[in-house]
């Protein structure tokens, strides 16, 4: 029997590459087709025109050339575009693309595995095209949206940083691939959702869901170091009052209040040991898209060299839950951040993959066992 001259017994490499990028044509083209796309486009277009529309010099800060007369706010606190900075970082990074723009990407992309498994499998799965390789190119072509987007927010944000900054900052495109992985975490969520549900709907919620969860592990998780730190600094602060006391009877009521704070600390370390167990597992979401302010060195209440404040006795009072007499706002804050730096992109991203891999893992069996 004569066979087709374009019939291959095997699929060489140059085969899969025409197969895989003919999915991502087809995942663009899908994309481009959908109203959500564009629409996300066009207001990382409007957020990046808002900070670009916010000027600094020596005298002050405005807006569309509208001095604000904001005291001390110049260029003096923030030199060499920190204020640019800051600004793309907390409300571009942080507040935008870490959520709204995430939330537009995770419906834009709802239906693509849903689709997949109530009938679009059908015609891929006429070509020689194996099941795993097919879910994971399904997958790499929805992180499409995301690149595409964060691609724009990048670009547009280096050149507000260059013209109206006065700094060309390339590591400002760290962004895009940290906010692809950032999307991929909860976009492998919905991708088993769907696929298991076959209902968009149900995917989106669910993975909404996790990410709630993700967010409140962290929540706890940031809430027992606070404590914890501020417990290790306050039995600090009394064991030095102590050893600057003469007479027992002035020491004896801040020992007793030390062996207090002693025990107050192993409730906070165990507490702060279990959430920092449970999200070493999840995700981190909040932590991967701080990755761009640390890459930028960037904080948000970094402060100019001449605007060091005087720590005064009143400053020791912590406001709130926590309260001190030897403990500043200022250096419990430093502790924490300090803590915070010492966490390495490995188990922020590495971690996160694990996580990822797994999710993945249980999609590509069930996607093999199921008979279409």
């Amino acid at each position: 029997m004569d066979r087709h001259p374009l019939h291959r017994e095997k699929l060489s490499a140059g085969d899969l590459a025409v197969q895989t990028w003919a999915q991502f044509v087809s995942a663009y083209r899908e994309l481009n087709a959908r109203k959500l796309f564009w629409v996300a486009l066009a207001l990382n277009a409007v957020v990046i025109g808002a900070v670009a529309a916010i000027g600094i010099d020596e005298k002050g800060i405005s807006v569309l050339g509208y001095e604000l007369g904001i005291p001390r706010v110049n260029t003096r606190l923030f030199p060499d575009g920190r204020l640019y900075k800051l600004i793309i970082t907390t409300v571009g990074v942080s507040f935008w693309l870490s959520w709204l723009s995430t939330i537009l990407a995770l419906l834009s992309t709802a239906s693509m595995f849903p689709d997949l498994a109530t009938g679009g499998v059908d015609t891929l799965l006429s070509k020689p095209v194996g099941r795993t390789r097919l879910l994971l190119t399904k997958f790499a072509t929805g992180l499409l949206f995301t690149a595409l987007q964060v691609s724009v927010f990048a670009v547009l944000a280096f050149l507000v940083l260059g013209l109206r900054g006065g700094v060309w900052e390339l590591g400002l495109f760290v962004v895009v691939p940290l906010m692809v992985v950032f999307f991929s975490y909860l976009f492998a969520v919905q991708a088993l959702v769907g696929l298991v549900t076959r209902s968009p709907i149900a995917a989106v919620i669910v993975a909404c869901l996790f990410w709630i969860l993700v967010f409140l592990v962290h929540s706890g998780e940031q809430f027992t170091l606070f404590g914890r730190t501020f417990s290790r600094l306050e039995i600090a602060g009394l064991e030095r009052k102590i050893e600057s006391l003469q007479t027992e009877e002035a020491k004896s009521g801040l020992v007793a209040k030390l062996d207090e704070q002693r025990a107050d600390d192993a409730n906070w370390r165990l507490a702060h040991g279990i959430f920092f167990a449970v999200k070493t597992v999840l995700p981190k979401t909040t932590e991967t898209a701080d990755l761009v302010a640390r890459e930028l060195n960037v904080r948000v209440n970094d402060a100019g060299p001449d605007e060091e404040p005087a720590v005064d006795e009143n400053a020791r009072r912590q406001r709130g839950f926590f309260r001190s007499q030897f403990v500043t706002e200022r250096k419990l804050q430093a502790a924490i951040e300090e803590e915070m730096s010492r966490r390495p992109v490995w188990w922020v991203v590495g971690t996160s993959f694990g996580f990822e891999l797994a999710v993945l893992a249980i999609g590509v069996w069930y996607f093999r066992r199921r008979d279409f």
